[in-house]
């Protein structure tokens, strides 16, 4: 409410530039919040986008360790490899050993150059002696080929895979050869993979930015290009639900997505850069904000010159009225000679000017006609009654009335005396309850003494509301419908009791009486004002009209009444204290 009131009060510029700067704020925030959701969305698309390439990977890669497997299967099972391992297995002489494991790695030889990445390929035969061929061979220790040897055995003749000892990013398959006759071991077959080779073939081709990736055997790290990463990839498999996270390594944000093969059981850790897949959004956003900012800003100064353009004309108009209500008439040649636009503005303005003129030219043409109108009126009121005579007559009377020993025609007199004093003593409409009340007790010290026991008055007003204001003859006029229509229609004793209190914010004086009450229809037509016969409705009427009109529109008269129970009527004033109003102020 405090909100509402504020802006209300505004001049009206500043309302048009806080209109026009909530309207760009209703935009610029609702563009945030469609991007908002847009970014969202496309980081949606991003990350899924990721997940696929990581799939990419683990999948082209697979495919080619499938090769791999294939190859394998071939070699073991090629009759003349089988031919060359048994003799080497058999023969005790140098010369047919030496042609066999020539033959062998001849054969060999021609496999291991089919693949780039196929860093060397070789056997083991019984005796524990390792022959390798290929690009980069490698003398194997005791303990590198007794690992070889009991991992292939212990697959049966299916394929394995190592990591290699002392090599980094380098695994081994590594795949027992059997007899076909009688299934017995003739050598383990060994291929060198160079991971790096034959990843980095799959990352130039899948993706634009270079990932950081991982592969896990049995939570064993076997590949890692993460350079100086410092990632622990065991704690951050800890408490881990989904397949890709948004996490800080070295002060810096990554999106880390992993998954695991089927086929190898192998767990691929893909780590992107955040910033590097995001930095076209990021530019994007700080975009838009510094348009938006502009925008704001232009729209500011343009709209605080649009403003001014339609407001100026009016805060001089304003200004002119000041003048007049003041008194002064005579427009300056700048408030007459200034040239407006022909819009609404500008010609409110130019009628204002036009109409400031005739009313000055009446005022000189009229001047003499109002000088003796007001030398007539002086005489008529010279002419009227002076009201010292009469209070000065009622006195004579009350003085002779006690000098008789007519205590209830001087108690009358002096009321009556009090009642025409408070109302013509002077101009003023709003008194205090304090005054009102004396005024109404004057009134019923006139009827107890008319009607005796008949009339049963009570009254009862809380201190601090009695120096409130409230209309002169508000209540003697009520009080008056309570007897007239109360007690003259009983044959009991009639019961008028006033209260006045305060409620709240507003004052509250009720004048109740015992009387015959008033019908459902008529109670209505007397709330809506409409009853208009003498003595009941003009009086009342008059009372509620001249209370809204002097003290606001929710203030007035209130009625309820019950047949054969009695009347109340209420009448409703705001608090405020020392009101004054001239009777020119109010014209019904």
């Amino acid at each position: 409410m405090k909100i509402v009131n504020w802006y209300r009060n505004l001049k009206i510029k500043n309302k048009l530039l806080l209109l026009l700067i909530a309207l760009i704020l209703f935009i610029s925030i609702s563009s945030v919040f469609a991007l908002q959701i847009s970014y969202k969305i496309y980081d949606e698309q991003l990350i899924n986008q990721s997940s696929v390439i990581l799939k990419l990977y683990s999948t082209n890669i697979e495919s080619e360790l499938r090769k791999m497997e294939a190859l394998t299967f071939s070699i073991l099972s090629d009759p003349k490899v089988q031919s060359y391992l048994k003799h080497i297995y058999a023969e005790e002489s140098s010369y047919e050993r030496t042609m066999a494991v020539s033959a062998m790695t001849q054969r060999l030889m021609a496999e291991a150059q089919a693949e780039s990445y196929i860093s060397s390929m070789g056997f083991i035969d019984n005796d524990e002696i390792a022959y390798g061929v290929g690009r980069q061979t490698k003398l194997m220790d005791d303990s590198e080929k007794k690992r070889l040897i009991s991992a292939a055995r212990e697959h049966k003749g299916g394929i394995t895979w190592l990591k290699s000892s002392g090599e980094d990013n380098i695994i081994i398959a590594a795949r027992e050869i059997r007899a076909i006759e009688n299934m017995e071991s003739l050598a383990v077959l060994f291929i060198r993979i160079d991971l790096d080779n034959l990843i980095n073939r799959y990352i130039s081709m899948e993706s634009t930015y270079k990932p950081n990736l991982q592969i896990l055997s049995n939570n064993k790290i076997i590949y890692d290009n993460t350079d100086d990463l410092q990632f622990d990839i065991n704690e951050f498999f800890k408490n881990r639900v989904r397949s890709y996270y948004v996490d800080n390594i070295n002060d810096e944000k990554y999106l880390i997505y992993y998954g695991t093969s089927t086929y190898t059981d192998w767990t691929y850790v893909n780590i992107l850069p955040y910033d590097n897949i995001f930095q076209n959004i990021s530019k994007m956003r700080t975009t838009m904000i510094v348009i938006l900012v502009l925008l704001l800003m232009a729209t500011s100064f343009i709209g605080t010159r649009f403003a001014n353009s339609i407001t100026r004309p009016i805060i001089m108009l304003s200004s002119k009225m000041e003048k007049v209500r003041d008194g002064n008439f005579d427009l300056s040649p700048s408030d007459s000679n200034n040239i407006y636009h022909n819009d609404e503005i500008g010609q409110l303005n130019h009628d204002f000017n036009v109409m400031i003129n005739r009313i000055n030219s009446l005022i000189n043409e009229n001047y003499v006609k109002q000088l003796l109108i007001k030398e007539t009126e002086l005489k008529a009121l010279q002419s009227q009654i002076n009201p010292h005579f009469l209070y000065n007559t009622l006195a004579s009377i009350n003085g002779l009335a006690k000098m008789n020993g007519q205590q209830k025609i001087s108690a009358m007199v002096k009321s009556l005396s009090n009642l025409l004093r408070g109302a013509i003593r002077n101009k003023e409409i709003v008194i205090t309850i304090r005054e009102e009340i004396n005024l109404l007790k004057d009134y019923i010290t006139i009827q107890k003494i008319r009607y005796g026991e008949r009339l049963d008055f009570s009254m009862e007003a809380d201190e601090e509301i009695l120096d409130c204001s409230i209309l002169k003859l508000t209540l003697q006029p009520i009080v008056e419908n309570s007897i007239t229509h109360g007690l003259e229609n009983l044959t009991g004793p009639c019961k008028i009791s006033v209260t006045a209190k305060r409620i709240q914010d507003l004052i509250r004086i009720e004048v109740t009486d015992n009387g015959p009450g008033i019908s459902e229809d008529i109670l209505t037509k007397l709330r809506n004002m409409e009853i208009e016969s003498k003595g009941f409705g003009i009086g009342l009427s008059n009372i509620d009209k001249r209370t809204k009109l002097i003290f606001g529109e929710k203030y007035g008269l209130v009625f309820e009444s019950e047949l054969r129970k009695g009347t109340t009527v209420g009448i409703e004033l705001p608090v405020v204290e020392n009101m004054r109003v001239s009777p020119d102020t109010i014209s019904l």
